[in-house]
């Protein structure tokens, strides 16, 4: 089992909105710091672009007007700020040809000294982390992986893009960021005052392609989120609970719920043996989800998952389970009882029980 701390990364992701098509123009920065894995602290800045123009398309996108930035600091006077915060990070963008060259750009024409650049960018990790997946932007990721954030504002941009590196970092089970690049055949970008060269590897399917993999690995890589009552056009792409547990893309579920968390701050009991997954995969899922897990039904707890067709098949401590979950019920006590197929739901439909 892979724990998320396991993807001890280091760096810092950042995005950049800009007032117009120029490079130079850039308006908000956001920046989010990973150590060991984990965001520790996220940073945002204003920036007052020269000259003060906004083009009506940039506007539309972002949302920032000339007057919310009229009184902001420019790019240069933030620089020693950013510069500070940024350090020698290996940088980290979606589409980071884009950011990079703004932040190289902001700097030629500010008359600041360019320094030593490495960066790397989540659209080619995602390529080839999920080779198979159509559609790479921002948005679409995180939207498959449970990120929810606003497009287009610098911080939120900047936390989803975190956040989709540390989704392939754990489900690639690499322990670094240098590490995860290794598995993808990816090199890490450069830039400084002698110009820029950005990632480069192998193409995203040669590069998942490459050396042995397990049956499981070869079954699951590369699909997407599938659950009873979806349905799926193409064979093999439909991961049904009733299949063994080796057939559910555990790693991925985990990954996903531990982002939307649906199950924040709730008690959950597991009845019995489930039939898609071993009892401490299913605890870990839950707790992955922000549950708590309990032993026993009690006026507490806030969910019993049951095993699917539990009439022919119940044990009796399940039947026990669910008779104490009724009789709470009926006093008042908002219990929910569902099957394991509607657990696994609340990874892919969390806005109906959070």
């Amino acid at each position: 089992m892979i724990d998320v701390m396991d993807f001890a990364a280091d760096f810092t992701a950042i995005d950049f909105e800009t007032a117009s098509q120029r490079p130079d123009s850039a308006c908000q920065l956001g920046a989010v710091v990973v150590r060991d894995g984990q965001m520790v602290d996220q940073l945002m800045w204003m920036i007052r672009p020269e000259p003060l123009h906004f083009s009506r398309g940039n506007i539309g996108i972002h949302g920032i007007t000339p007057e919310r930035v009229r009184d902001e600091p420019t790019f240069g006077e933030l620089w020693p700020d950013i510069a500070d915060k940024l350090g020698n990070d290996c940088l980290v963008a979606h589409n980071a040809s884009f950011d990079i060259k703004v932040l190289l750009a902001c700097l030629c024409a500010h008359r600041k000294s360019t320094p030593e650049l490495n960066f790397t960018c989540t659209r080619a990790i995602a390529r080839r982390t999920w080779p198979h997946h159509r559609r790479y932007g921002l948005k679409p990721l995180s939207n498959w992986l449970g990120i929810r954030f606003q497009h287009h504002d610098a911080l939120e941009d900047s936390v989803a893009c975190a956040k989709i590196l540390l989704a392939a970092g754990i489900d690639r089970e690499a322990k670094s960021l240098r590490h995860l690049e290794q598995r993808l055949k990816l090199s890490r970008g450069k830039a400084g005052s002698w110009g820029y060269r950005g990632p480069s590897g192998k193409s995203p399917r040669r590069a998942a392609s490459d050396g042995p993999k397990s049956k499981q690995e070869s079954q699951t890589q590369g699909l997407p989120f599938l659950f009873p009552n979806q349905v799926a056009d193409r064979q093999n792409t439909y991961l049904a609970v009733t299949e063994p547990a080796e057939q559910i893309d555990l790693q991925r579920l985990l990954v996903r719920a531990e982002f939307i968390r649906p199950l924040r701050g709730k008690k959950i009991v597991l009845a019995g043996h489930l039939k898609c997954m071993s009892r401490d995969d299913a605890e870990n899922l839950a707790t992955r989800l922000g549950g708590t897990c309990q032993k026993m039904v009690d006026e507490g707890t806030d969910y019993l998952v049951i095993r699917s067709a539990s009439k022919t098949s119940a044990t009796a401590d399940q039947c026990d389970d669910e008779r104490r979950a009724q009789s709470f019920k009926k006093i008042g006590n908002p219990i929910k009882i569902v099957d394991e197929s509607e657990f696994l739901g609340l990874v892919i439909t969390p806005n109906s029980d959070s």
